[in-house]
């Protein structure tokens, strides 16, 4: 059974306080403050922004690298393959293999005077950056002399 003594306690009596209204207060805001917070919320919209642009500069970058990958890559199978030996004299200053990237692709020298096949195009690349170590690794006394020469 249920004791009504426990009942008659959990009544909620009337409240008999009266409850004052609120009436609006004035808010003085300070001019510097609101200018302030003005130019944090534009400096904050700014960064936003900056930040949507450079995420799309670099998926703009990662999609142009990749097409170029794939123009290489099939300008490699299209184009004429040509031999190149590269002789053992270029080991000491390069090492037996030689690696770079040309235009996203990445080209292995052998400096060990075998035949190698190349694309054409990747195999004149080779012959500048031979030739451009050549000229370093010359004296100039011997360069100016074969200019003079014509055997250049």
């Amino acid at each position: 059974m249920i004791d009504e003594n426990i009942i008659k306690d959990e009544k909620v009596a009337k409240s008999s306080k009266k409850v004052a209204k609120i009436e609006p207060v004035e808010v003085k805001v300070d001019p510097a403050a609101e200018a302030q917070a003005k130019a944090a919320a534009n400096a904050a919209l700014k960064a936003a922004i900056d930040a949507n642009t450079e995420m799309s500069a670099r998926e703009a970058e990662k999609t142009y690298v990749a097409e170029k990958k794939k123009h290489m890559m099939n300008r490699c199978k299209t184009d004429e393959v040509v031999t190149r030996t590269i002789s053992k004299l270029y080991a000491p200053i390069l090492g037996k293999t030689y690696s770079y990237y040309y235009n996203g692709l990445v080209v292995t020298v052998y400096c060990d005077g075998k035949p190698h096949k190349y694309p054409k195009f990747v195999a004149e690349n080779i012959d500048k950056k031979l030739n451009s170590i050549s000229e370093a690794n010359t004296y100039k006394e011997v360069i100016e002399n074969r200019q003079n020469q014509d055997s250049f």
